[in-house]
């Protein structure tokens, strides 16, 4: 894949940098390396599965900036993984040649695009696929080949994507934990209406009118969820994944209000397959707040409350958990030196599928030098369910970070 990639990259860009002085007039390195270990509490629930993980990450940057108007990214990844040979892999996270005009802006490459405003849940970001197996939080996400024009206007900016090339969301492996029982076979994906070569194409709009900040935006390509194919082998279950081709419109809405933060995403899909394997169409939103209390702790230290309700309208056909759940959490930002920050937050169904409890906590040990912790809890998952399938997958992730 990466050899198609990267020439499809040469292609485009050798053209550009032919007109432009190679010699960049500003050059910055920084990385990143990770150690962590993934704990889960209780013992496995499928055969195969290992109890614990531990793993290094290393996350280096290069970025390059001309006078002329231009800039290269380039920003691979890399984990090792001590059990699970499918969260062991390499990514890149950006590679991305940009140039800019007056009331323009262009990129092509491998980047990285972040449209949503919620906490709970971005249900807009459709551009780039998640690394599962990285975060279970579904907040990391792989490197997306794509050709980008932004036509910066009075009325907002435009934003025009072309997408060449499908990338499947990660999977845990046989012995990896938070997987289905059995892993989904390797080498079976299907794509309904074309291949990983059928472009995608994406439009946004956004603009701040006054005290808020819209968008809205459409698309048309692959669902970045997989559907789940059921196939009985030689006397054995396999799961094999699917991806369909959608239609999809969608947007965002945020509001400041003096310390309070209003904000919705929604969108309006059609094509991909629900729960009873049924292609059709759907609503689905999140809507919610933010309230900060500034200064309330210590000296310096800020307290805010989030909560966010998801709504999904096919409720007991989805195949997102999150169909009809309420998100309800406390931001601690001590504002120090150390820039102590932790979330605590708790999913509640509201068709009594269970909970979730969710920890992130990082602190500065130095300059150079990061603790941090994150996990999960799930609780009373309904026989069938997402929540069901992690009843033992509840999680703590210990982190230690060294930056460069």
């Amino acid at each position: 894949m990466y050899l198609s990639v990267l020439s499809f990259l040469l292609a485009f860009i050798t053209p550009f940098l032919s007109y432009a002085n190679l010699e960049p007039s500003f050059t910055e390195y920084k990385a990143e390396i990770a150690i962590e270990a993934w704990i889960f509490p209780e013992s496995p629930l499928y055969k195969g599965q290992e109890h614990n993980n531990y793993s290094i990450a290393f996350e280096p940057e290069i970025y390059f900036e001309w006078a002329e108007g231009s800039n290269l990214v380039f920003r691979p990844f890399m984990r090792l993984d001590s059990e699970d040979s499918n969260r062991s892999h390499i990514d890149i996270r950006e590679g991305i040649y940009s140039w800019y005009g007056e009331d323009w802006e262009s990129s092509i490459g491998i980047g990285q695009v972040f449209w949503g405003v919620t906490e709970s849940k971005n249900l807009v970001d459709i551009i780039n696929q998640f690394d599962a197996v990285d975060d279970p939080f579904f907040k990391t996400k792989l490197g997306q080949p794509l050709m980008n024009l932004t036509l910066i206007r009075d009325s907002g900016y435009y934003e025009f994507f072309i997408l060449p090339y499908f990338r499947e969301r990660t999977s845990p492996g046989k012995k990896g934990r938070l997987r289905l029982d059995p892993e989904f076979s390797k080498n079976t994906t299907k794509f309904e209406g074309g291949s990983k070569w059928t472009p995608e194409l994406a439009l946004r709009w956004s603009n701040s009118i006054g005290s808020y900040d819209l968008s809205a935006h459409s698309f048309f390509g692959y669902a970045r969820a997989p559907s789940i194919d059921i196939k009985l082998v030689e006397g054995k279950l396999k799961y094999e994944p699917n991806y369909q081709r959608i239609r999809q419109i969608g947007g965002t809405v945020q509001k400041a209000v003096g310390p309070t933060l209003y904000k919705m995403e929604w969108l309006a899909k059609d094509g991909q397959k629900d729960a009873n394997f049924r292609r059709g169409g759907y609503f689905a939103s999140v809507i919610g707040f933010e309230h900060t209390l500034y200064k309330t702790i210590g000296d310096n230290g800020d307290l805010g409350f989030l909560l966010e309700y998801n709504f999904d309208s096919r409720r007991s056909r989805a195949s997102d958990s999150m169909q009809d759940d309420v998100f309800i959490a406390a931001r601690l930002s001590l504002n120090d030196s150390e820039d102590t920050q932790m979330l605590l937050g708790s999913i509640v169904d509201l068709d009594g599928d269970g909970q979730i409890y969710q920890v992130d906590f990082g602190r500065r040990i130095n300059d150079s030098l990061t603790f941090g912790m994150q996990g999960a809890i799930y609780q009373n998952g309904r026989p069938g369910s997402n929540l069901y399938i992690l009843r033992q997958d509840s999680w703590l992730e210990i982190n230690f970070k060294q930056y460069f």
